[in-house]
């Protein structure tokens, strides 16, 4: 950053980009440039693009660690689908889920990560396996809910949500409905 350098890793300049290209402010920036330094500072010093591991990560942004779908957030941000993150993947993921990110910006990047399967719509199996993860089954038996009720809510859900009578929830439509749901902005957001 030249002569008044704040932050050793990112120039002047690159700041600036960052700025213009995500939905953060300089201070953001440089607030999560310090903390994925410390996950290891001589490594990002060697290599500014350096990948961390997921576990690297998460012990670092504690906002990540017990999110039932961290798994696809490292899928979706990831930019090598290698469930590592660099900094401008962290960058990514913070900016989607800024507060001055638009909506229909956060919902695009919401139907990514509810789009389990990756097959360009949330159907009724997506559907099945959210309920599942935000249940928690994995760790507590108790809340699971058997296939019949999980398939009865799914249906129930993509007859309201679905407005071209396809099998499941389009990027369009998902956009369309979370549009009408104020409680989203707030819902699918999270602090720094």
């Amino acid at each position: 950053m030249g002569g008044g350098q704040s932050h050793p890793s990112v120039t002047e300049d690159l700041l600036e980009d960052y700025t213009t290209l995500t939905y953060l402010s300089k201070g953001e920036i440089l607030y999560l440039m310090k903390k994925f330094k410390s996950i290891d500072p001589d490594k990002v010093l060697a290599d500014y693009q350096h990948r961390f591991s997921r576990d690297k990560i998460i012990q670092k942004f504690d906002v990540l660690r017990n999110n039932p779908f961290q798994d696809r957030i490292f899928r979706v941000f990831s930019s090598k689908r290698d469930d590592s993150f660099s900094f401008e993947d962290l960058l990514d993921l913070c900016s989607a889920m800024s507060a001055d990110c638009p909506p229909d910006v956060r919902a695009t990047w919401a139907f990514r990560i509810y789009d389990l399967d990756e097959d360009n719509q949330i159907t009724e199996r997506d559907i099945c396996e959210i309920i599942d993860r935000l249940l928690d089954t994995k760790k507590n038996d108790q809340n699971k809910l058997d296939d019949e009720s999980k398939k009865k809510i799914s249906k129930n859900i993509l007859d309201e949500i679905k407005l071209d009578h396809s099998d499941g929830i389009s990027l369009g439509e998902f956009k369309y409905i979370l549009a009408r749901f104020p409680e989203f902005e707030t819902s699918f957001y999270f602090r720094m």
